[in-house]
């Protein structure tokens, strides 16, 4: 799977991305955020990639 193909997911489930060079996701968290979404994020990646195994 490429990088695209995961940030497609992640967008699918709620979380923006971007493929650069292939094969590596950018994120780009705001400066300012809570803990409880630091943690939504996580949730939404972990699923994301478990889609994929």
């Amino acid at each position: 799977n490429t990088a695209w193909d995961i940030c497609l997911k992640l967008r699918d489930n709620g979380l923006l991305a971007k493929p650069t060079h292939g094969n590596i996701i950018r994120f780009a968290p705001p400066l300012v955020m809570t803990e409880e979404q630091l943690l939504d994020c996580v949730s939404i990646i972990t699923k994301t990639l478990k889609d994929f195994e």
